[in-house]
């Protein structure tokens, strides 16, 4: 048997021995609890059970957790998903500057009609549109 709770008031975790206020299991479910754990789910104390859930479809407030709405799981993904793809903007702008510094240093014709410098400004002000519509 294993046990799974906080000894702390802040810090869940499982325990091998018994205390207060703690959720005994079995030794196969908290097996099967690590292995979704490992799969990216997080292990939660809801309504007095211990469960492996998918981050976005349960929320703490005030030290309890609550299982979110389908809109709120959606508008929760939707915000996790956009500050991954403006991390991932921002590192391309900061290659694109890079870019740019070379291209100023070393002036050439990407093709007929554009400079290279051109080039990269015109991908710096894609990206930044980008970036303004989904950090709005």
């Amino acid at each position: 048997m294993k046990y799974y709770g906080t000894k702390n008031n802040k810090d869940y975790g499982f325990y091998e021995e018994n205390f207060e206020n703690a959720i005994e299991i079995t030794d196969e479910y908290w097996k099967n609890l690590l292995m979704k754990q490992n799969e990216g789910k997080i292990i939660i104390l809801y309504e007095n059970n211990v469960i492996a859930v998918d981050e976005t479809q349960y929320s703490k407030e005030n030290g309890v957790w609550k299982k979110l709405s389908d809109e709120e799981t959606t508008a929760k993904q939707l915000k996790i998903q956009n500050a991954i793809r403006a991390k991932e903007i921002q590192d391309e702008l900061y290659d694109l500057d890079k870019k740019r510094i070379r291209a100023l240093a070393e002036p050439s014709l990407k093709n007929e009609d554009t400079t290279w410098l051109e080039y990269y400004n015109s991908q710096i002000i894609q990206l930044r549109k980008e970036l303004n519509s989904i950090t709005e």
